[in-house]
């Protein structure tokens, strides 16, 4: 598959992308996410001592903006001070994010994930985007697509999955069908598991023309979702990224207090007005046209911003399609959400992947299974496991045990065991555990699962006693 040639140069500064929207040189400067939220899109901004970066309020006065984004806008360099040891105190800017906020798991609230084959329908809306040609890799490119929006958008959604790549296995620990308030999940695979993807996640592109705007609503944007499922014939599983053209305001995505980089929703919110059908789209604006207030990363290149942002609305459109009846913590907040404020680079922030389409910059993913109280990760074994815990035996007689792993890719497995009690022994095969005790003592055991491209350990305490 051929790889597309991304242009990598400095990102447009907040003063001359406003400059190109016709807003002069306004600055996009608004507060600062408060400490107690952090992680929550939906916090009051406030303003932090001494700059550093600050944050706009994407949801105040506007509830369907699930998974906001907010705008940032950074007058100090931040500041690296998240430790990999302690991934649920990630810090930005020197400020301890909110522990409550970070500690808390998501948990399931009863409704819908989407659990095929991950499939995203890219609509680019409006007249201004100009004539359509085919690219590098096959993809659609447009005359007036000044920073190649629409082809990297294309590249990614085509690439992910490929090349092993771990980012798409942090979202397949959660699933659908389980009681209200449940935090883990039964492994993979399951026909109720978020699905890593088996093909090409890009499901069509579609360019609409039939109106041009400078500045749709919100019932509008919700309004082209569903036309959109029509236009695709209404796949099941399938979600819609609706982009608009530079130098559009889209549902007021440059407001000084209330911006944003994107947001997600379903159709058949309290919006009203839009007909059906009820589906899951994201709001993606021309996301360069900010050069670098939707990215993380102190030095960015120009569509890093774009990449992040929709990496993160992906994902919880995978696991809240329907907000908010999928996976969101105590706060509201879903799995994206939790990490979007970690810099870019610092354990859990924003990363890059190489698939086999290109390289791209995705957004850190809140994971209910790291550690023992979860965090924010940007890549996950694609190995799920469940450990046993402490185990007890006595020396003499027999004992059985039978190691729970499963891979979302389904690739066949392979079991290794070290510091089994004597007397004990795995399949490598079966990942079974039979034998027969020879003697008290405490063990430590480690299990090793591999699928020839990825490993997952377990750890745990097995004491046998006479």
């Amino acid at each position: 598959m051929s790889r597309l040639n991304r242009s990598w140069r400095a990102p447009l500064s907040p003063r001359r992308a406003l400059s190109r929207l016709g807003y002069g040189t306004t600055a996009l400067v608004v507060g600062l996410l408060t400490v107690a939220m952090a992680g929550n899109a939906s916090a009051a901004p406030t303003t932090g001592p001494g700059g550093g970066t600050t944050f706009s309020n994407p949801t105040a006065g506007h509830p369907y903006r699930h998974g906001a984004v907010p705008l940032r806008s950074s007058s100090a360099p931040p500041a690296t001070t998240n430790r990999p040891s302690q991934p649920v105190r990630s810090k930005s800017n020197g400020r301890t994010a909110a522990g409550a906020a970070l500690r808390a798991a998501v948990s399931f609230g009863g409704g819908t994930v989407l659990t095929a084959s991950p499939k995203v329908y890219l609509v680019f809306w409006g007249s201004q985007w100009g004539n359509q040609s085919t690219g590098t890799g096959g993809y659609k490119v447009y005359s007036d697509d000044p920073d190649g929006l629409a082809p990297n958008l294309q590249a990614f959604f085509d690439g992910l999955g490929t090349n092993n790549e771990s980012w798409s296995a942090i979202v397949t620990q959660y699933c659908q069908g389980v009681p209200i308030g449940t935090k883990t999940c039964p492994l993979a695979p399951s026909t109720n598991q978020v699905a890593y993807p088996s093909a090409t996640v890009l499901g069509g592109v579609w360019e609409d023309t039939s109106a041009g705007f400078t500045a749709a609503t919100g019932e509008q944007i919700a309004q082209e979702a569903a036309n959109a499922a029509l236009h695709f014939s209404n796949p099941p599983g399938a979600q819609y990224v609706i982009v608009s053209p530079t130098g559009t305001d889209p549902d007021q995505w440059l407001n000084p207090r209330s911006g944003y980089c994107a947001y997600h929703d379903n159709t058949a919110d309290f919006l009203g007005g839009v007909d059906v059908p009820n589906v899951p789209y994201t709001n993606l604006p021309y996301v360069p046209d900010v050069g670098d207030e939707c990215s993380s990363f102190p030095h960015p290149g120009v569509l890093d911003g774009a990449d992040e942002t929709i990496s993160h609305e992906y994902a919880e459109t995978l696991t809240d399609p329907f907000p908010s009846s999928g996976w969101t913590d105590r706060h509201g907040s879903e799995i994206a959400d939790k990490c979007e404020n970690l810099i870019g680079g610092q354990p859990g922030g924003s990363t890059y992947v190489t698939l086999a389409t290109g390289t791209f910059a995705v957004q850190g993913i809140w994971a209910n299974d790291l550690g023992k109280r979860g965090g924010c990760e940007n890549a996950h074994s694609p190995i799920l496991t469940l450990n046993p815990g402490k185990l007890k035996g006595v020396a003499g007689t027999p004992a059985t045990l039978q190691v729970n792993a499963s891979d979302v890719r389904a690739r066949s497995l392979t079991y290794t065991a070290g510091g089994l009690p004597a007397g004990l022994s795995i399949s490598k095969t079966s990942g079974l555990i039979t034998g027969t005790p020879q003697s008290r003592g405490r063990s430590i055991v480690t299990i090793v699962v591999s699928d020839g491209a990825a490993t997952s350990t377990i750890t745990f305490d097995w004491t046998i006693n006479r």
